[in-house]
């Protein structure tokens, strides 16, 4: 099969970790002839990921009128039997079978502030498009699949969930040396609360030091609530850490190198990720590989990767919350089940699983199955 798969979006956050781990997997297919669109500069970092793949570079940059034109030109003259779009927008002239992964619909529930009526607008068209068009639709969760049937009455019958996976090399501990520099870098104080989130509404974190500053309070957990992502130093979330008397107690470390993140999993005593909404919800699945007792909200897809597993909450119950971390500190049992139960999950879920699963989808795209 000769497959082109664009990977401008190798450097995003999300995304990003999806791409990467479908390039590797892609790449060691003797089945697969490989294409990847990327942007100019990347080539190196796509190489590095997919040595046997055959780079197209591009300058076209995402959201706006050039990708619907380079693109397409750049695929003009290739032979190719399907093109993957890991995102949302398919560039209107690209005229071969295409896959469309729709990770959420994110930025319909919550949009950025500030974002104009036309960007909405442009999202709901590109969406609405890739669903028509598409031969089959990746989703990555039961969660997105529905809101993409009631929002925009998608065919089932072309959507296929194929969730993400996990890397397994998160559940090796690091060295304790490894751990102690970390924590000595970064001036941390044990038991640790780990929030891996950028600070975007849909995230929650200022119900999230709301609910630490209540469990400090009332029920006197020690440590430090840690937050890895877009909220750094100067972050507002620092202000209001303040007002609330946390002071030291909380830790804004923005964003860390992948490797100081799998530390920080292994460093840490709990996941915190109470999201009001999630396509997916990746840090949940890496702290279980890890072996961290995960709290998270008993909504749409962080259920739906969190039953049985770990311990679920209303995301708009700060008493709830809180209690739920005191719990999850203090009772050794309860960890202990939540971190086996948690671990059989993730084992279940490589991301060897997921490209076995999206090439399927490729081959039911093609007519092959």
């Amino acid at each position: 099969m000769r497959l082109v798969l664009d990977g401008r979006k190798l450097a995003d956050f999300g995304i990003g970790t999806y791409l990467r781990a479908l390039l590797r997997g892609l790449d060691k297919r003797a089945d697969l002839d490989l294409t990847v669109l990327t942007r100019s500069g990347h080539e190196e970092r796509v190489a590095t990921l997919a040595p046997s793949a055959r780079i197209i570079p591009t300058s076209a940059a995402g959201y706006g009128l050039a990708e619907h034109v380079q693109l397409p030109a750049a695929l003009w003259r290739e032979r190719v039997d399907l093109v993957h779009f890991p995102h949302y927008v398919v560039p209107r002239l690209v005229g071969k079978p295409t896959v469309v992964t729709i990770h959420d619909l994110i930025q319909l529930f919550y949009p950025p502030e500030n974002r104009p009526h036309l960007a909405r607008l442009y999202l709901r068209l590109m969406v609405g498009s890739a669903l028509r068009r598409a031969r089959r639709v990746i989703t990555v969760s039961r969660s997105s699949r529905r809101d993409l049937v009631n929002l925009f009455s998608a065919d089932r019958q072309r959507m296929v969930v194929v969730a993400n996976g996990v890397d397994p090399s998160l559940a090796e501990r690091p060295e304790k040396e490894t751990l102690e520099k970390l924590k000595a870098r970064h001036g941390l104080r044990s038991p640790l609360i780990l929030v891996v989130a950028n600070d975007k509404p849909h995230k929650n974190l200022d119900l999230v030091l709301r609910a630490y500053h209540l469990a400090v309070r009332e029920h006197r957990i020690p440590g430090q609530l840690v937050f890895l992502g877009g909220a750094d130093a100067k972050s507002r979330l620092r202000v209001r850490a303040e007002r609330l008397g946390l002071g030291d107690r909380v830790r804004l470390l923005g964003r860390v190198p992948r490797d100081d993140l799998h530390t920080l999993y292994h460093v840490a005593a709990a996941l915190l990720h109470v999201s009001l909404y999630e396509g997916f919800g990746l840090p949940v699945l890496e702290a279980m590989c890890a072996g961290l007792p995960v709290v998270t909200s008993n909504l749409g897809a962080m259920r739906e990767l969190g039953e049985g597993a770990a311990r679920l909450v209303n995301p708009l119950e700060v008493d709830e919350v809180a209690e739920a971390l005191e719990r999850v500190l203090v009772d050794d049992p309860l960890r202990r089940r939540m971190i086996d139960a948690g671990r059989k999950k993730a084992d279940a879920m490589g991301w060897d699983r997921t490209v076995e699963e999206t090439v399927a989808v490729y081959r039911l795209a093609l007519g092959e199955v």
